[in-house]
């Protein structure tokens, strides 16, 4: 599992799609969150007989490992969205109006093996015209200074507490919450009409700037290592493809005891209460820091709400962008 957030128990956050599993084939599944982007890809290159390895890995693994490597199951669907986007943010004071305004300041972002928070923004500040350098293959931009590796949480984080840190690559997932409506509408009519994180635009302090969206990306696979051909492992991908979304939810009571978390029983039965159809958290009088709670509530909901059908050729638009980039995948 990539670590796309930092701040998030990625194990409890799929715990949905785990228990189904277990359930449907009874079987055990043993999570195992990886360092980095390509931690997860060095696990699957590793893979050999006997390996049994479902990933969520990045849209680079893909055209990375090829199909000698892996499998694709199918692509991730958040919300009827296949598609998504890679974002640089600023914020509101920092003299910064455009792209090409980052010329010698620092950035903060994920490495490129992060389709949205690192190779997208990189091929964004490729296209304004700033001089890259060798900063895909792990070294140092010309034009501006790199702050790579950076969670996308973090990214924005950085942008957010530092003062050296003039703006942040990041998956629209970490950015636009921090984004007003009026920015993206009008602006940017893709991330607009596609991501379901737009109704969130606005919601979260502090406001940040929208510098520049990427064309869309194709939304992050699962996929399983090539050398694993039991019948069980075609069985589980048809039964992931099937899922739906009420499928992925988690039980409110159960994540909120497993976070820890002070959230009131009757806002609870509500949320979890499908005829209740006009839940509106501030109905609930909370205090400072059950928001907290309620926000840490939401960052860990399952991000997906099914598994479609998908090919290697699905993801030919990221090899695109490497292409532009002049990096091959195996220099990730």
């Amino acid at each position: 599992m990539n670590p796309a957030e930092d701040t998030i128990d990625i194990e409890v956050q799929y715990q949905p799609l785990f228990e189904l599993i277990e359930d449907e084939f009874d079987v055990e599944i043993e999570g195992l969150p990886t360092q980095s982007y390509s931690g997860t890809s060095e696990e699957l290159a590793r893979a050999g007989d006997g390996d049994r390895i479902i990933a969520d890995t990045s849209p680079g693994a893909v055209p990375d490992l090829g199909p000698d490597e892996i499998d694709v199951v199918g692509m991730r669907e958040a919300f009827g969205a296949e598609l998504y986007f890679g974002t640089l943010v600023t914020t509101p004071d920092s003299g910064i109006n455009e792209v090409a305004d980052l010329q010698g300041e620092s950035v903060a972002m994920a490495d490129v093996g992060s389709v949205s928070g690192g190779m997208a923004p990189m091929w964004m500040l490729q296209d304004s015209g700033l001089d890259i350098g060798n900063a895909p293959e792990g070294g140092s931009a010309e034009d501006f200074t790199l702050r790579s590796g950076v969670a996308h949480d973090l990214a924005v984080e950085e942008l957010i507490e530092s003062d050296t840190v003039a703006a942040a690559g990041a998956g629209e997932f970490a950015s636009i919450p921090h984004v007003p409506l009026d920015q993206i509408e009008g602006e940017y009519e893709d991330l607009y009409e596609i991501s379901p994180e737009v109704e969130d635009a606005g919601t979260e302090d502090p406001e940040l700037q929208l510098l520049d969206v990427s064309p869309s990306i194709p939304r992050a696979p699962i996929v399983v290592n090539t050398a694993w051909e039991e019948d069980i492992r075609f069985d589980i991908e048809e039964f992931m493809r099937d899922v739906t979304p009420e499928d992925l939810q988690h039980d409110p009571f159960d994540l909120a005891d497993e976070l820890n978390l002070d959230l009131p029983e009757e806002l609870l039965e509500d949320y979890a209460d499908p005829d209740y159809e006009e839940f509106d958290v501030d109905d609930y009088d909370l205090s400072d820091d059950q928001d907290d709670d309620w926000s840490d509530f939401g960052d860990h909901e399952l991000w997906f709400s099914g598994i479609i059908e998908a090919t290697h050729e699905d993801y030919d638009p990221v090899n695109n962008f490497a292409e532009d980039l002049g990096i091959g995948f195996d220099e990730i």
